[in-house]
Order: C-alpha cells, then structure tokens, then sequence
C-alpha cells in the first residue's frame, strides 16, 4: 500500500471490482491478498511506460503468477495491470505513487 498515493487513489481488480479511497483499497487488500498469496505470488515485468506529462506516467505490466520459489504457474491466469502514477511532492524528489490503477485477467491456458 505504500505505493498507492494517499489523494484518493482508484483501483480495479482484474475481477471488475472498483474501489476508491486509500482506506478502502487498503482494507481489500489486506483481507484479500493474504489468502490469494498463501502459496503463489507472482513477478511483474514492466512493458512500456507512457509520460502523458512530467508527473504523470501511464504503465502497462504483464504479471506472471509463480510459487513461492519463483516457478511459473501456467495453470493461474496472467494480468495485464495498467497503472497511472503521478510525482507526488514530498521533499526536493517527489515520490511516485499509484493513483489509479486497472487489472485484467488473462487466460493463457
């Protein structure tokens, strides 16, 4: 959840489940993920970035599911998450943080 902005960020779930507010996606994830990622996670392969602006960049990902040492798990669906990510100012850096974000599932199988 650190990555997510505090500014009233909005996720989609690959499921279509839309959520609004860092307390509530904050709270999904935490009941959720646990379970989901008992025994699998998975990697994140960044496929192309998109700067609509300097602080504002468009970030298309492919998602592999993998078991707890990392091997592919052909068997799960892939996601294709989009996420929009904007520099937030904190500091002489500013910080990049998720402020709207869409998954799809993707059945490769």
């Amino acid at each position: 959840m650190e990555l997510f902005s505090k500014h009233a960020p909005v996720w989609t779930t690959a499921h279509g489940v839309r959520m609004s507010g860092w307390d509530v996606i904050s709270e999904f994830t935490h009941k959720v993920l646990p379970g989901a990622m008992k025994e699998s996670t998975a990697t994140y392969h960044v496929v192309r970035i998109l700067f609509v602006r300097p602080d504002v960049a468009v970030v298309n990902v492919h998602q592999r599911p993998v078991d707890l040492d990392g091997r592919p798990l052909p068997e799960l669906p892939e996601g294709r998450p989009v996420y929009v990510l904007a520099r937030e100012e904190e500091g002489d850096e500013g910080e990049w943080r998720i402020v709207a974000a869409q998954n799809t599932q993707v059945k490769t199988a």
